[in-house]
């Protein structure tokens, strides 16, 4: 199948930052993933009715911060608790502490995509053995 037509885990992509959530979203889809992409912590709620394998979420939005939606996706959704990703620019002690308190992973931007995807391998493993890390 091309990897043009994702059919993999499907991956809810949080980010306020239109240009970073359309280049972390194309390295997911060509990697595989079925990627759905918000760019308010508002409109992930609303698209929290469809069922997600895993979340990469920003941490500093506008609206709401990533880790309130993350305890809101969790209550709809469990499974979630352990295939969540933060992502964030934001290198204060307080951000750290905030997502060491969900007991999530966190990727500091900028990130080569490989490392996003070695990340989301070990939460929504794809359903084949190949994988492309160079994108």
């Amino acid at each position: 199948m091309p990897a043009t037509e994702p059919t993999g885990p499907r991956v809810l992509l949080v980010d306020d930052d239109a240009a970073v959530a359309k280049a972390l979203a194309a390295v997911l889809s060509r990697a595989g993933y079925r990627v759905r992409v918000a760019g308010s912590a508002r409109e992930a709620e609303l698209l929290l009715d469809e069922r997600f394998d895993a979340l990469v979420l920003d941490l500093r939005m506008p609206e709401m911060r990533g880790d309130a939606l993350y305890y809101l996706a969790c209550a709809r959704q469990p499974w979630l608790t352990d295939h969540t990703l933060f992502v964030t620019g934001d290198i204060t002690e307080q951000a750290e502490q905030l997502i060491r308190q969900t007991g999530c992973e966190l990727l500091h931007k900028p990130f080569r995509g490989e490392v996003l995807l070695q990340f989301l391998l070990t939460m929504a493993p794809l359903p084949s053995n190949r994988v492309d890390l160079a994108c």
